[in-house]
């Protein structure tokens, strides 16, 4: 079945009532918030019509939850832009991933962190937390069906930017001197060979030709 663009304007004039339809019809449902008004109302004929459908259009929630039923989340937290004295993003001669490290937020549970070592030609030694996300539960309150639920929940959130560890001069800032001496250890299992390789010496070792 066709349906017309001016028609679903005039039946349904908000995103909340288009999204409701679409939902109505076609049990897909559409997050219109905030998009462009146009862009709306072709993506919600798309899903009438049983065309594709742009990923960030798409949700998991019903559009005929009341909001103010739901527990609010907070905003995950905006990493601050890679430093610009840093080398170009990729311009690493050797990578490490961990996944063996305490949780800075939380260091004496269990919790681990993913996180990425980079070295550079000139011996910088950067690193990266990539996660993981964590939601946790703030607070309690009464819900209008007399359950305790949580007045919010919020994130335990570990991510960093790309941070300098040791520096080209072969000093180290504060938190790259623990992580060395960390990974160096035995609750770290030794990586640091492994992060702070000479590469010099691997790549001589891995020479089959040498005229190319």
């Amino acid at each position: 079945m066709a349906y017309d663009i001016d028609a679903l304007k005039e039946d349904l004039p908000n995103s909340i009532a288009l999204a409701q339809f679409v939902y109505t019809k076609t049990q897909v449902a559409l997050d219109l918030t905030g998009k462009p008004k146009e862009e709306q109302y072709q993506v919600a004929k798309n899903a009438l019509e049983g065309k594709k459908v742009p990923a960030e259009y798409l949700t998991n929630e019903n559009p005929f939850v009341d909001k103010k039923d739901e527990i609010p989340v907070d905003e995950l937290k905006k990493l601050p832009p890679r430093n610009e004295d840093l080398p170009e993003k990729g311009s690493h001669v050797h990578f490490f991933g961990a996944t063996n490290i305490p949780h800075p937020d939380d260091p004496q549970s269990d919790r681990k962190v993913q996180i990425n070592f980079y070295k550079y030609n000139n011996g910088l030694i950067t690193y990266e937390i990539m996660g993981p996300l964590e939601q946790v539960a703030i607070g309690q309150k009464m819900n209008k069906y007399g359950q305790s639920i949580p007045e919010k929940f919020s994130w335990l959130d570990p991510r960093t930017p790309e941070v300098i560890c040791r520096r080209p001069d072969g000093t180290y800032t504060d938190h790259g001197r623990r992580l060395q001496i960390f990974c160096d250890g035995e609750k770290g299992a030794g990586i640091w060979r492994m992060i702070d390789k000479d590469m010099t010496a691997f790549n001589a070792q891995n020479i089959t030709d040498p005229w190319n």
